[in-house]
């Protein structure tokens, strides 16, 4: 079985530069440009990602064998210019297949901008790379997870800045979260820490190994109805009453 990243805008002009800094850590291989913030901070930058990938690990109760490739930009142009997106950060696999039970990619890389404006490290792209062993999950998830484990948003705790967007009627219903095809409708600044709270509500209420399980079984493929009988079916409640919890849970954060 196999699964293909979408990223038609993707390039690889980065591997033909010849000049890239490069720093190895114990679980990462740095590159970044000469004179550049990110060759300043690197040491720091270091000790952040390795700190959040132990967490990520511990917190998932998994184990993994491959480096992770860390690619640091110091502006959007150039980072549209060699790898194709000029947004803050991505993660990179391009593929990945099943074996014996085992998931494996072709790429193991994240592209991240690191200037005085935008510092795109922490837990979020090395999310999406290490829970690849358990799969391919629906976004809800998939970026809920991300959120989850990077706790903040801009700075402000997630499941505080998905109360004010409650208080204001802003989020969006989860069964409409649920379904893929809709997050090309989403404002992203309400859709991220709002799937961060809800996926930290679920494993925070109902255990982590509950959550990797609906985890590996919700998929980009199935239909919306596969997918929230699958919720049901995990979590013993309808997607409506697991909002209607987490909402409550919501109005007591102080």
């Amino acid at each position: 079985m196999k699964i293909k990243q979408d990223i038609t805008w993707y390039k690889t002009k980065y591997l033909d530069k010849k000049d890239w800094l490069i720093k190895k850590s114990l679980h990462y291989i740095f590159h970044y440009f000469e004179n550049s913030l990110a060759q300043k901070d690197i040491k720091k930058i270091i000790k952040i990602q390795e700190e959040n990938y132990k967490k990520i690990l511990r917190i998932l109760k998994l184990k993994n064998k491959r480096k992770l490739n860390y690619y640091l930009y110091p502006s959007k142009k150039i980072k549209e210019e060699l790898m194709g997106d000029d947004g803050n950060g991505n993660a990179i696999w391009l593929e990945i297949k099943k074996e014996k039970e085992i998931w494996k990619s072709k790429k193991f890389e994240v592209h991240a901008l690191y200037n005085r404006e935008i510092q795109c490290i922490g837990a979020h792209e090395d999310t999406h790379l290490l829970s690849l062993l358990l799969g391919i999950s629906i976004f809800l998830f998939s970026e809920g997870l991300a959120e989850f484990m990077s706790e903040k948003w801009h700075n402000k705790d997630i499941d505080l800045w998905t109360k004010n967007y409650l208080e204001k009627s802003k989020l969006y219903l989860i069964k409409f979260l649920v379904n893929n095809k809709n997050w090309d409708k989403v404002n992203e600044v309400i859709v991220y820490p709002q799937s961060g709270s809800f996926v930290r509500y679920l494993i925070n209420t109902y255990g982590i190994d509950k959550f990797k399980k609906a985890y590996k079984e919700l998929s980009r493929k199935k239909k919306l109805k596969s997918n929230t009988k699958t919720i049901k079916k995990i979590y013993s409640k309808s997607i409506k009453e697991l909002e209607k919890d987490w909402k409550k849970y919501l109005k007591e954060k102080n």
